[in-house]
């Protein structure tokens, strides 16, 4: 089951580029935009400008980008708000289909802000659907999931007439983004379920065109076929395979339906009926030249005949599908002609077009595949030479992968970094703004309290209004602690980030990798510390110790250090405020190592002292003088942000605390 489960989204995966005829995203007619162009101004040329950016941004980035800044810049200059979104959002299409996440995130939320001051309900919908692929390609997928999520409830919300939000093709695209979504998460089978559920309470009706209608039993029937449900996943692939054969993207459908229907019978071990739909469905995808579906089947009917043990068939269609393979390379395309881009492939087209760099992640994954098992055969046969060839083949492939699936770890990280930092704007605006409000509260209850002086009757409310001043003061105080934390995280990441970029441009891949892995979890720590006011000792020293030794890798082994705990301090239940020591242990490596000649020291300790937590760090670094010295010269500007943000933070938490926080600085001669 569990590979059946892979395969089908290795599968959904595999997604050309796309017809603008049947895109979800509204693209034009760039013949008869282009004609009416030259004799437009103001609003309308700015409106034309960005529907030739959006028509063309999967098929020429470049000039995509010439009509967004054009448009951008003219509706600045007759401040149309609608305009700038417009040209925002088109940005963001064209920074997701380089590849270009962080960027891409960054235009649709400008997009966004704008749409939502306008009331533009349903294009705000879709924008948060627009991030939730973003994230998916840039592999966050939690972060996909709860876009999809927001973009679900805002399709679904009531209009004042009863209608929704959005329509049935609105609801079907998120939900079948969203259990895509679940499967990469690793989400357990019983919600993937009510997802599969969800689709099926929509199935489409008859104002759905053909090309939808298709598409959907064979989704319905992929998706019971994953589950084991066999006898709906025959209904629905048979609906599909009775379609007539109106055009040739209902027969392109019907023969992706027939593969189903092979994987099914393969399945159940009915491997000739198997062979039978693969093998229809192969020569017709080949012959009209659809290559990596033809490249693909081929690969299964290698796949069947090698299990069968029948080696002479096996490699012929993997050999077929090494033929294509270089086809698709020479042609940079996965299609034998370009008219074929308009052609509905694999169904999913009516989403959104992938990235390039996903299709060529695709590509390599099954030629790696295909390689392994030509290696295989030639060495079960005793043929050295071919062996050999196909082994180094099979190592070129790996490498090729493992070449592109770094560069989309880095870019996982950029993008959750960036999202994380577009959260935490947010979180901080909204932090603020109820400060002030906090702030307007109070002085509303002062005005009352002021004026139920002169009254006696009312001493009563005067006593309450000072019940509720106080509880104001503490919920301020919460606010003001959340908000220097929100300092902190973006400072101490954007530190981290720059050594992993620097091991990159070094090409010091395994560097990188170890740095990234820990920095990742590094990360997740601090993020789930920064909604919790206080923390477990044991998760900090934990934390410490991840932070020490990932600085450890970023500056060569300068440094040892120790952490010692004393016995009578119960970790698992000794709660501290979080990310106190990170500044001054970065203090420590960054200034008082970074220019000592021989190895460093830091040592740290918790004890207590009178019932009172005493922390004792200590490192034998050049000292503060002359670290001051030295980043003077280099930098006559630097202010230590981290260090004053904790010491605000101590002043913050000791209005809250009968046992005070001190912190103390001792220069060790």
């Amino acid at each position: 089951m569990r590979y059946a489960l892979a395969f089908l989204f290795s599968m959904i995966l595999s997604i050309p580029v796309l017809s603008q005829k049947y895109l979800s995203i509204t693209t034009y007619n760039v013949d008869s935009l282009l004609l009416i162009l030259p004799d437009q101004v103001g609003e309308g040329r700015v409106n034309t400008l960005n529907h030739l950016a959006v028509s063309l941004y999967f098929e020429d980035g470049d000039l995509s980008s010439q009509y967004a800044e054009e448009a951008m810049t003219l509706a600045k200059e007759v401040d149309w708000q609608e305009g700038i979104a417009s040209a925002y959002r088109n940005f963001g299409y064209i920074n997701l289909y380089r590849s270009r996440y962080p960027d891409a995130l960054d235009n649709f939320f400008e997009s966004l802000q704008i749409y939502d001051d306008l009331k533009r309900r349903h294009t705000v919908a879709e924008i948060y659907y627009d991030i939730a692929f973003t994230h998916f390609f840039a592999n966050t997928y939690d972060k996909a999931r709860d876009y999809c999520l927001i973009s679900l409830d805002l399709f679904r919300e009531r209009l004042e007439g009863g209608a929704t939000v959005g329509n049935q093709q609105d609801t079907l695209k998120v939900l079948g983004a969203l259990y895509l979504t679940y499967w990469y998460m690793d989400i357990n089978i019983q919600e993937r379920l009510e997802i599969i559920l969800q689709l099926h309470e929509d199935e489409p009706r008859t104002n759905f065109d053909e090309t939808e209608r298709i598409f959907a039993f064979i989704e319905f029937g992929a998706n019971y076929l994953v589950v084991g449900e066999i006898d709906s996943a025959h209904k629905y692939l048979d609906k599909a395979l009775e379609f007539p054969d109106i055009n040739l993207d209902v027969k392109a459908l019907k023969h992706r339906a027939m593969s189903w229907k092979a994987k099914l019978h393969r399945s159940l071990e009915e491997y000739d009926t198997a062979i039978v739909y693969f093998e229809t469905a192969y020569k017709w995808y080949d012959k009209t030249g659809f290559l990596f579906g033809a490249m693909e089947l081929a690969s299964n009917l290698g796949k069947i005949y090698q299990k069968r043990n029948d080696l002479k068939e096996a490699e012929k269609y993997y050999k077929q599908a090494e033929i294509i393979f270089h086809e698709i390379l020479l042609k940079n395309s996965w299609y034998r002609h370009d008219s074929l881009k308009n052609i509905i492939f694999w169904g999913l087209e009516l989403y959104l077009p992938v990235p390039p760099s996903h299709i060529k992640l695709m590509n390599w994954q099954l030629a790696k595949f295909v390689y392994s098992r030509l290696f295989q055969i030639n060495k079960k046969l005793e043929r050295t030479g071919e062996a050999l060839k196909y082994h180094i083949a099979y190592a070129n492939a790996a490498d090729t992968l493992n070449r592109l699936q770094r560069i989309s770890e880095v870019l996982e990280s950029q993008t959750r970094f960036e999202s994380e930092r577009k959260d935490q704007q947010i979180e901080t605006l909204s932090l603020e703004n109820e400060l002030k409000e906090s702030r307007l509260q109070q002085n509303r209850w002062f005005l009352f309290g002021s004026a139920g002086l002169f009254v006696l009757i009312v001493m009563f409310g005067y006593i309450l209004f000072r019940q509720k001043q106080l509880k104001t003061g503490q919920q301020m105080l919460v606010l003001q602690q959340k908000l220097f934390r929100s300092q902190m995280n973006p400072h101490f990441i954007f530190n981290s980030l720059s050594s992993i970029y620097n091991y990159i441009i070094h090409e010091n891949s395994a560097n990188a990798a170890q740095y990234l892995l820990k920095f990742s979890r590094l990360v997740r720590n601090i993020l789930d510390y920064s909604v919790t006011e206080y923390v477990m000792l044991d998760k900090e020293i934990d934390t410490i110790e991840n932070y020490l030794e990932l600085q450890k890798i970023r500056f060569a082994d300068k440094y040892d250090y120790s952490i010692d705990v004393d016995e009578s301090i119960q970790t698992e239940s000794t709660n501290i405020p979080p990310m106190l020591l990170q500044p001054f242990i970065e203090n420590s490596i960054e200034h008082g190592f970074k220019y000592k000649k021989t190895r460093g020291n830091i040592s740290i300790s918790f004890g207590l002292k009178n019932d009172i937590m005493v922390v004792d760090l200590i490192d034998d670094g050049i000292g503060r003088e002359k670290a001051q010295e030295i980043l003077f010269k280099e930098n006559r500007d630097h202010k230590s942000l981290a260090t004053a943000i904790t010491r605000d933070r101590i002043q913050v938490l000791n209005k809250k605390l009968k046992k005070k926080i001190t912190l103390k600085i001792v220069d060790l001669q």
